[in-house]
């Protein structure tokens, strides 16, 4: 058989277990994490490796391993994307049948068009899935009013960590370590820490050549060691920014323009909120909160004093 979403039932038992708390998850969005997590289990299910008795941290078979196509440089779908995206719209439209937006969608939509609608990135971070590391790849959710985020559900594809924001309500995290379900502090990012004394992480095109002068300039200014402790580059994912504000997380960069768009609105907007809800800032390279309409890089900060230091290091 195939082995589902690891950690299912931890995640559903403190979701239940929350009600009431004072971390007040409304129902709503409750909703929605519990069906993001049964759409992660059941397409896990449908189109991961089998279960052949391998041991907690063991690969698969080469037969198992996940086929893909390319859709364009470095733009790849899976069957894991395409079912789902099946399950999680079956299990949103039983939720609120309203129109659904989402990557692998045969039209693409205004965000902005419809009273109400649902948002959906099947996989953030294909290429991670493929190449197993699936701590840095699932699937995101959420909903909008007027193309404006309300509420959002990010998961890992390993269930180590859910990511829920409300607008208005605040976001948190539940991670399970040592098959411990525990929720993060829900009061926004650790406040200490100066640039140079934090990490930053940078999400490239997967083509350079297609890099936006400004996220160009900002990487080669900082990967000096001058101005920050340390910059990384890993496996293009937009959930990178739950890690916000850990482990001296200070911001996450990621590359974008008009002309190569990479950032799309079901890569945005629910990440948006949850940094916004916890006391951080998304903006664009021009140090406006960013507007999906204008597609440039884009800059998820803990804190606007350091949204501006980067700012100004793209412009200089």
């Amino acid at each position: 058989m195939r082995s589902g979403l690891p950690f299912r039932s931890q995640l559903l038992r403190s979701l239940e277990a929350d009600h009431g708390s004072d971390r007040l998850i409304s129902t709503a969005a409750r909703d929605l994490a519990t069906a993001v997590i049964e759409a992660a289990d059941a397409a896990l299910r449908e189109s991961g490796p089998r279960d052949a008795g391998h041991g907690a941290g063991e690969s698969s078979s080469v037969a198992d391993t996940p086929s893909f196509t390319e859709k364009s440089i470095g733009d790849y779908v899976t069957d894991l994307d395409l079912c789902l995206d099946r399950h999680l719209t079956r299990g949103l439209t039983a939720i609120n049948a309203v129109p659904i937006i989402s990557e692998e969608a045969s039209d693409l939509w205004d965000v902005h068009v419809p009273p109400e609608a649902w948002l959906i990135d099947p996989v953030d971070g294909t290429t991670a899935s493929i190449c197993g590391e699936m701590a840095l790849c699932g699937p995101m959710a959420a909903r909008l009013e007027r193309g404006e985020p309300q509420m959002s559900v990010m998961l890992s594809l390993d269930g180590a960590t859910l990511g829920i924001a409300q607008r208005g309500g605040g976001a948190m995290l539940l991670r399970v370590t040592e098959n411990q379900p525990r929720w993060l502090p829900v009061h926004g990012f650790a406040t200490s820490g100066r640039l140079k004394e934090g990490c930053l992480l940078f999400n490239p095109q997967s083509d350079i050549s297609r890099a936006h002068p400004a996220f160009l300039k900002l990487h080669d200014k900082l990967r000096t060691g001058a101005h920050t402790m340390a910059i990384e580059s890993r496996m293009p994912h937009s959930m990178a920014a739950l890690g916000l504000g850990t482990k001296r997380r200070l911001a996450v960069i990621h590359d974008n323009s008009a002309e190569f768009p990479k950032q799309m609105a079901w890569d945005i907007l629910p990440v948006k909120l949850w940094v916004e809800e916890r006391g951080g800032v998304y903006w664009g390279i021009d140090g406006q909160p960013y507007d999906i309409r204008r597609p440039m890089p884009i800059i998820a900060a803990a804190r606007a004093e350091i949204a501006e230091q980067l700012v100004a290091f793209a412009g200089s």
